[in-house]
């Protein structure tokens, strides 16, 4: 069975921890379903952290341990995932894209770009505080903290979603997973590069996760480890590469105005350098396989989906550092 450490740390209760133990798959899909239901209902909920903690989870184990598959975890797992995902998907935003974009592929991705760059996760209030130099230390350590949840694993849903796409496709991933492990020089590799930066705020803390950034890696997971096709990644991982450069130059020139070196911001530099390649590359790679205006609506739901769950972790961050100022405020 899966161990639930984080979840009975961070949790306000252990409802999956019994789900787990049920033996009825029926019942454990009413209760899943249900139990999604109320979190999706509101992400302001203990059910949404609670759901967002377990699946999160779940996908760590995954990541360290495997499928499991012929084991009862596999199975059980599969329920929940499927089920989770089907309730999410009813409280996704539909916007059924025009006419207009489809008239060829290489027109629909030049109009999507433009819907990426002008998506709210570019021009969140977050990074205002960033711009403003209003960030304490410990706040910076926060935000980073949260951040390196997502960062750390990046390269894994490259590498998982590399499997499903045809061969041609892979080189363009393979470079992006080059870049990531430093081009040749492990010392590089961007959670290499990270720490420093990381212990020099102070290191990081588990109880720092918010639910929100749980729900980006499950996302990410959904996208490229589990979606039925490939347009899901190249809509979902092309329009986060692509716009992760327009979130990050707030971010590395607070840094370097707070007097950090350039060793010790080298990460954000390298993805300001390269994030926007590689958000072409996947775009570019994948539009030999883009035919259909299903192709074209599966690509666009995939990279808004992905985006509003990064502006999430941003929402979810912004929150916390507001909540924390006026608890020391009222002290």
């Amino acid at each position: 069975m899966v161990e639930l450490t984080t979840i009975e740390k961070l949790s306000s209760k252990a409802s999956f921890t019994e789900l787990f133990q049920a033996g009825d798959l029926e019942n454990l899909i009413w209760e899943v379903k249900l139990f999604a239901h109320k979190a999706f209902k509101n992400k302001n909920s203990a059910d949404w952290r609670e759901l967002q903690f377990m699946l999160f989870e779940m996908n760590l184990y995954l990541m360290q341990n495997g499928y499991g598959l012929g084991t009862s975890r596999s199975l059980k797992e599969w329920v929940i995932r499927d089920t989770i995902e089907r309730v999410e998907k009813q409280y996704q935003l539909q916007e059924q894209i025009s006419s207009e974009p489809n008239n060829d592929a290489a027109a629909f991705i030049s109009w999507l770009k433009e819907r990426i760059s002008t998506h709210r996760v570019n021009h969140h209030p977050l990074f205002v505080l960033f711009d403003n130099d209003d960030l304490s230390a410990e706040e910076v350590r926060y935000f980073l903290s949260n951040y390196r949840v997502n960062m750390q694993r990046f390269h894994l849903h490259v590498a998982a979603y590399s499997l499903i796409v045809p061969f041609e496709m892979r080189e363009e991933l393979y470079h992006n997973l080059y870049d990531e492990f430093g081009q040749g020089d492990f010392s590089q590799a961007h959670p290499n590069l990270f720490e420093p930066l990381m212990n020099y705020f102070g290191g990081a803390r588990e109880e720092d996760i918010n639910p929100e950034t749980c729900h980006l890696l499950n996302t990410k997971i959904s996208l490229c480890w589990f979606a039925d096709g490939l347009h899901y990644g190249i809509g979902g991982m092309g329009a986060l590469e692509l716009a992760i450069p327009l979130q990050q130059r707030h971010i590395l020139a607070h840094l370097r105005r707070r007097g950090l070196n350039e060793e010790m911001v080298k990460f954000f530099v390298v993805h300001c350098e390269l994030d926007e390649d590689h958000g072409e590359g996947w775009f570019n790679a994948g539009l030999p396989y883009i035919r259909t205006d299903e192709d074209l609506q599966k690509i666009f739901d995939s990279a808004m989906r992905m985006l509003e769950a990064r502006a999430g972790v941003y929402d979810g961050i912004l929150r916390g550092i507001l909540s924390r100022r006026m608890e020391r405020q009222a002290r």
